[in-house]
């Protein structure tokens, strides 16, 4: 039988042959060698990319790609004692406002080498107990809440496991945990102030608090102590509580507020969802905005802008407190101790929705932004 000459073809050695079925899992240790860094260079670069110079970055994660390297977070949790999870829990993705904040969170433990577990409760006490629970169960470093009203276990709980919180939205926590957010009540009080300057007497209120939220109802509270400052009684026809803050639960209070109160001129909305529902059931109803009525909201989504007329409202700062939530707990994590309170600027945001009473003559022109008082 004829020998061939042609030569078997040998691996290209520009490219790593694919692993088989039965190779041994690439370890760290093997990336490093490749990308020929030490094994605390190969480490940082995968997981704070960030402070490692872009050209080893890139030599070590071609290194990854090439071993098929996948980190073995069981084995890393054992070694460190720390899993480099962090579990969230917010009430609700339907508000871009947690939407927001979340995506800020996520970059940003990202970057620190952490993933993000995330369950939103639904404004519901018990299912945020669950969803603690199981985030716990689960080994997280820490966790990111929102918020004062939690159920009566979910504290003890969260200590009984030694894991570090944070709570968000608010500046300040009676829980004795580290808070980062907007004083709500003096926004609400700053808003109501507002629309008392422009002349406004009459007053209506939407307000997201027939469930457990704590958040909106200091926004109330300073709303009401606006007015009650000035003299004026809000009476409990005059508010209207919803329990999702939602376009339609917008529609539907103003619907029943105008039938009640037809000689309201300005409705406060604490969310901006709830505010554009308003406007848009005004508008059905053929009533103008800010000719015949003025509409505010709360939280300065991206949409409020873009309302016909664009919204006023009071800017919540998601990003900011999603990012400081992140570094906050990662300082907890590693041993450092960080503010009981942090309290961020949430500015009135002034735009074409609320204008002067009917029977008040035009103030003078404002800033476009100022701070809530």
């Amino acid at each position: 039988m004829a020998r061939s000459d042609k030569k078997s073809p040998t691996p290209s050695r520009d490219k790593a042959a694919p692993p088989s079925p039965t190779a041994a899992r690439a370890k760290l240790e093997d990336v490093a060698s490749l990308a020929k860094v030490s094994l605390a260079t190969a480490s940082r670069a995968i997981n704070q990319p960030d402070i490692v110079r872009p050209s080893i970055r890139e030599r070590v994660l071609r290194a990854v790609e090439m071993l098929d390297y996948t980190p073995d977070r069981t084995a890393k949790a054992l070694s460190s004692g720390r899993s480099h999870t962090v579990g969230a829990v917010v009430p609700t993705l339907g508000n871009a406002i947690f939407a927001d904040g979340i995506e800020a969170l996520e970059v940003r433990l990202g970057a620190r080498g952490y993933t993000l577990l995330l369950a939103h409760s639904q404004y519901d006490p018990a299912r945020e107990l669950r969803q603690v629970r199981a985030m716990l169960q689960y080994g997280v470093d820490g966790l990111v809440l929102v918020g004062d009203s939690f159920a009566p276990e979910v504290l003890p709980l969260i200590r009984h496991h030694r894991r570090p919180v944070i709570t968000t939205y608010i500046c300040a926590s009676r829980q004795e945990i580290p808070a980062i957010g907007p004083d709500n009540r003096r926004a609400g009080y700053g808003i109501a102030r507002h629309l008392l300057d422009l002349g406004h007497r009459e007053f209506a209120v939407i307000s997201n608090t027939s469930m457990p939220n704590d958040r909106s109802q200091a926004r109330l509270e300073g709303i009401l102590e606006a007015i009650a400052a000035e003299g004026i009684r809000l009476p409990p026809s005059r508010i209207v509580e919803t329990a999702m803050p939602s376009i339609v639960a917008g529609r539907e209070a103003f619907r029943k507020l105008r039938a009640e109160n037809p000689a309201a001129t300005a409705y406060l909305c604490t969310s901006d969802a709830m505010a554009v529902g308003a406007i848009a059931e005004a508008r059905r109803e053929g009533i103008r905005v800010p000719q015949d009525i003025s509409v505010t909201g709360f939280d300065d989504v991206e949409i409020a802008a873009e309302t016909d007329p664009p919204l006023t409202t009071v800017h919540v700062p998601a990003v900011e407190i999603g990012t400081l939530a992140a570094d906050q707990l990662i300082r907890i994590i590693e041993g450092e101790a960080v503010p009981m309170s942090t309290e961020l600027e949430a500015p009135l945001v002034v735009r074409d929705s609320a204008g002067p009473a009917a029977d008040r003559p035009a103030p003078r022109k404002r800033r476009a932004r100022v701070d809530a008082a």
